[in-house]
């Protein structure tokens, strides 16, 4: 599978609601970069970790958060760059959001992740410490 593929089936599965499906585009090894000053900010250093920032998003959301494509993708060699949208709420607030995701693949899986928010303070804001 080419990497654009491998990125297009864990943003399907992700938007199917279809979770492990999604970390399954995953090694045990990959790393996923989430910035700003949040809960749930940070460097995570294995799937392991991941699968706890996801539980704990999704907690903190009761389960609404989505996150789907909104754009082409791009390509360049095993780095895959796709602009995003982010909607969840809680109890008191609301996310409404773009930004965008960068994928580094190889042999068919995704080995590193890095987000980026159009408006980090307004992540920061929802996620808090």
């Amino acid at each position: 599978m080419k990497a654009k593929e491998v990125v297009a089936s864990y943003f399907e599965a992700l938007g199917k609601g279809e979770l492990e499906k999604a970390l399954s585009s995953f090694t045990p090894d990959t790393k996923w970069c989430q910035p700003g000053d949040n809960q749930f900010a940070g460097l995570k250093n294995n799937l392991s970790e991941i699968i706890q920032m996801f539980q704990g998003i999704m907690i903190h959301t009761s389960g609404n958060m989505q996150v789907r494509p909104n754009g082409a993708m791009l390509e360049s060699g095993n780095l895959i760059a796709v602009p995003v949208w982010f909607t969840a709420k809680t109890e008191t607030k609301i996310m409404d959001l773009g930004g965008l995701d960068l994928f580094e693949v190889k042999d068919g899986k995704i080995i590193h992740v890095w987000t980026f928010s159009d408006d980090q303070s307004v992540d920061d804001e929802f996620f808090g410490k």
